[in-house]
This record gives structure tokens, sequence and C-alpha cells, in this order.
């Protein structure tokens, strides 16, 4: 640090400590400070973005940078929701003409008191004074002026203050260690499954309840303290989608099809609503249809050819301008690669064709074959289909199997069942017991052989639901079983020395980078010490949180 700029910071950072109140001009000539800051921090707008000097090419730099960028990022979030409390609290549209003048042109004199206006104000509403103050759409403005009546104060028609409608989210959002935008977007959310109050009723705080009778505040409350980012917002979107399902008066069963959508972008558009066993069933042949392991995986991850384009292809023609030896020699474009939601729907696609094709001609062969014994099985090449097998797994417990709970099951992609769909599911299904984390049930096969087999796996997909690492969101159906105890060290092949991981975080533990310890029988992990200081053992949650 140079001395010169060193020394200012130095100073600044000791007159602020030194100041217990700050003045209006102070408050605003650090207000205007910050965003210079940063614009110097930031690289020229001519000079490109390449560096210019020898730190910005350090990457420790640009991690510490980051880190201060974000904080600053989550202050002024905070400041904004905070002036557009401000401007209402301080009924700012009253403002004379001239005082808004005087304003934009940074000339006021904050020691004589502000004028109002004796006349209609120039803005109805702080909403519309302050979409045209920061140049903010209105919808914008209503949602700063929304998030502060959220986390701040709340007014009523006479003017009078009341406490912020969010107690619990209001202390979040104060909290300089947390991010302010989660604890404003539950706000948001939350708060549209309140009721509407009436215009002269005075503003109250949250009043919505869960089924249980829980305030659903302190439930989204209770769930932001989960550390994992992807954990956390599936569990947050679970709590407000089963509280909004509970306020509908719609029968889900109902609702359930597929919708054609219309024309968009050249696309012709399908809504697909099912019911959560069957959901589980779809979700379990998309993820075998993309697992780049199996057949139908791999031929998923073939681009979509009809006839008519393949016959085009085949026949060799080209238009008269280009010589037959430019179109011999010419090499076709390289494809772009497949998304994951194509691959999905070419696995659709592939068991449409099966059913139209293949499965015709391995009908027409078994026909012919019992008409005329003598004749020769299917041809081999018939039989190898790039085919799926979904497959359908709902965990309850004794006392929902039972019927003595109020829940009803969960599948093995986190959909919540209800009572009719339980039922129909135990009346054709193979029930499996499995008792997680008891002693004698363990299932060993020690050192006979190293692949799980299809028992085993499954035991353990039921137990860890997908990728054991904290925040990853691989399904169970394209996770590999992980020997905990090295196989090349001696390990057995057993669920209580098994985890499930993903590819990336498989390749993460034999890099040395993570570490997974049995932990009685739950495996957890132990993450970097760049990303977890305190090295605690963890789980992941996410698979646990049912689906929203």
């Amino acid at each position: 640090m140079s001395e010169t700029v060193g020394q200012a910071i130095a100073s600044l950072t000791q007159a602020i400590k030194d100041s217990s109140c700050l003045t209006a001009e102070d408050a605003l000539g650090l207000a205007t400070l910050i965003p210079a800051l940063h614009q110097r921090l930031a690289p020229d707008s001519e000079a490109g973005p390449e560096p210019q000097s020898a730190y910005q090419q350090d990457p420790r730099f640009a991690l510490a940078l980051a880190t201060s960028a974000e904080f600053a990022a989550h202050q002024a979030l905070r400041t904004q929701i905070y002036a557009a409390h401000l401007i209402e609290s301080t009924a700012a549209n009253t403002l004379a003409e001239g005082e808004l003048d005087a304003v934009r042109a940074g000339t006021v004199d904050f020691t004589r008191p502000a004028q109002r206006t004796g006349q209609r104000p120039p803005f109805p509403n702080c909403t519309d004074l302050l979409a045209s103050w920061v140049d903010l759409g209105h919808f914008e403005a209503r949602r700063r002026m929304d998030s502060a009546h959220h986390v701040l104060a709340q007014f009523d028609y006479q003017h009078q203050r009341y406490p912020a409608q969010f107690p619990l989210l209001a202390q979040r959002f104060r909290d300089s260690s947390r991010p302010p935008a989660e604890a404003l977007s539950v706000a948001r959310r939350l708060g549209t499954l309140e009721p509407e109050r009436d215009e002269f009723a005075p503003p109250t705080t949250s009043t919505v309840r869960d089924d249980h009778g829980r305030l659903l505040e302190s439930v989204l409350d209770a769930e932001m303290d989960e550390p994992d980012a992807g954990t956390r917002r599936k569990a947050i979107n679970l709590v407000l989608k089963t509280a909004r399902d509970q306020q509908s008066e719609e029968q889900p069963e109902a609702q359930e099809g597929i919708f054609r959508k219309g024309l968009r972008r050249g696309l012709i558009w399908y809504e697909l609503g099912l019911r959560p066993i069957r959901a589980d069933l779809f979700e379990s042949g998309l993820a075998q249809a993309d697992n780049p392991r199996s057949g139908a995986g791999q031929a998923a991850r073939e681009a979509f050819t009809d006839e008519q384009g393949d016959a085009e292809k085949a026949s060799g023609d080209h238009p008269d301008f280009v010589t037959d030896e430019e179109a011999a020699t010419a090499e076709a474009p390289e494809a772009p690669p497949i998304a994951p939601a194509a691959r999905r729907l070419n696995a659709m696609m592939l068991l449409l064709e099966l059913n139209a094709k293949r499965l015709k001609r391995l009908l027409d062969a078994t026909l012919n074959r019992a008409a005329d014994p003598g004749s020769s099985p299917p041809d081999a090449a018939d039989l190898d289909l790039p085919v799926i097998n979904p497959r359908v797994v709902v965990m309850l417990t004794l006392a929902e199997l039972e019927g003595r709970a109020e829940t009803h099951g969960m599948t093995a992609h986190g959909f919540k069942l209800s009572a009719t769909d339980l039922r129909q599911t135990l009346a054709k299904a193979r029930i499996i017991p499995m008792v997680l984390g008891g002693k004698g049930e363990i299932l060993d096969i020690g050192r006979s052989q190293r692949k799980h087999p299809g028992y085993m796996r499954l035991g353990v997909a039921v137990r860890d639901r997908g990728c054991i690492v904290p925040g990853c969101t691989m399904d169970p159906e394209r996770c590999n079983i992980h020997h905990i105890w090295f196989w090349s060290e001696g390990g057995v092949t057993s669920v209580y020395w098994s985890a499930m991981l993903c590819d990336g975080h498989h390749h993460d533990v034999h890099a040395g980078l993570i570490k997974v310890i049995p932990d009685g029988g739950v495996p957890k992990v132990i993450l970097p010490s760049f990303i977890d200081p305190t090295q605690a053992p963890v789980r992941n949650r996410y698979h646990l949180i049912q689906t929203a």
C-alpha cells in the first residue's frame, strides 16, 4: 500500500470511529466516495478489462477483491432499502419543487428545515418519487418500498409508523454477516401469502401459519440456518410451496396431464403435470436416460435426426455451384454439444421410436417363429436396444405404513406422497424392510467382489439419496458407490463402508481434496480447509428435503 493512500485510509477510518454522529454532509460525502472507490478499482473503460498493474495479475488479489466486493454489494443493498424507507418516513414526495432542484444540484443547506409544498405535490406518492428520482421502473421502486415494509417499518394511511412486517427476517436483514438479498427474497414471497390488509386497517406482523400451527416466518427462519445455499433454497421453496398449496382449493389430480401451450420461438411448447408417484417414475427415467454410462444415455447424446434428413445426406445431392470434387472433400460442421434438456428429450423420443419400429420387428420375428418352429431366432442386433428401466422407490416409516403418522411417505427423488398415492403404491408394490443405522442389519460381502450388487446399491441409495457432498444435486442413478475404505488398501464391499458420490466428487476424494468417513454407518465428508476451516464432518441434506 502506498504511503499516501495508506495514510488517507487510516485517517478516514479513525475519523469515522471518532465521530459519534455524522452530519448530513459527512454521510453524503461517504456515500459519494464509495462508488468512486469502486470505479477506481474496476478497469478503465477505455483500456479494457486487461490487468494494468502487477497486483491485478495475482489470483490472491482476485479472491480478496471478490470477498470485499461481495460484502460491499450486501451493504449497498441494505442502503438501497434504507433509502427507500427514509423517502417514505420523511414523506419526501411532499417537498417543494425548489428543494428537489437543490437536492439534484447538490446545493442543499441542511442547516435549515426542509420546505414542503402547500399545493399538490409533484409526486402523488413516495414510490413514484423513487422511480423517477433514480430512474427505476415503477415495479422495481414498488419492490424496494415493499421490502422496506417487510424488514424496516410499516406505515398506515395516516403515516403512523409500525414495526416491520417480518421481525425475524428483519434481524437477518440487519445481520452484516449474512447476505441481505435472501432475507428480502423470502420476505417478498412470504408477503404474497399474507391476507390483504384493508386500506384503513393498521399494519400487523406476520400471521400465516403452517398445517402444524407454527408461524410460517419461524419455520423459514429455521430453514435459513442451513449452511449450504442449494439445500437452503430447496428447503425454503418447499415450505413456501406447501403453504401456497394449503391456501389453494384445487384438486391436484384434476390438473394432471400434458398441455400444449402453443408455438413460441419456433417450437411447440408443452406443459407436463404429474402426480408425485408418476413424477418419480418420470424422474427415474430421465436420470437413467441422462447417464453417460448407459446405452440410452449414449444414444441420447447423439443429435436427433429424422429419416428424411438422413436420406438427403445419403443421396449426396448438392447445389449446382458446388462441384462433385468440392462436395466429396467438404467436411460437415461439428455439431454443438447436446444440452441436458435435449438429451432427456432424445431419450423420450427414442422410446417412441422403439415402440413404432424395433419392437414391431421383434414382434413380427416372434410371430414368424411361432408359426414356423424351424425358423431362426430374431437377430441379436434387434435385441440390443438402448432402453431404460425406470424404478420407483418409496420410503416410509412404520408409523406411515400403519397410518399413525400425518405424512404418507416420500419417493427417492423427494416427492411427497398423498394418502391416495400411498395406498395405490402399496397395493402393487414389493415392500422391502430396511433398518438404517442398525447394528445387525449391515450388508457385507467382504472382498468376494469389488462391485456392489444391486440390492446393496439400493440400500446405499435409500440411505444417501444421492451424492453425500453438501450442495451436490446429482441423482442416485448417476452416482458411483465409493469404497470409504479404499479397495486397493484392503477395503471391503459393504453398506457400512460405502457412500454415494457423483463422478466429480468421487475424483476429488481420490485426489485427496475431500475425505469421507463412515461415522457409524451414515457416512459424512470433511471438506477442504479453505472451504470449511472448522473441518467438521458434514452430510448433504439436499436430497433429504422433499422436492418443492
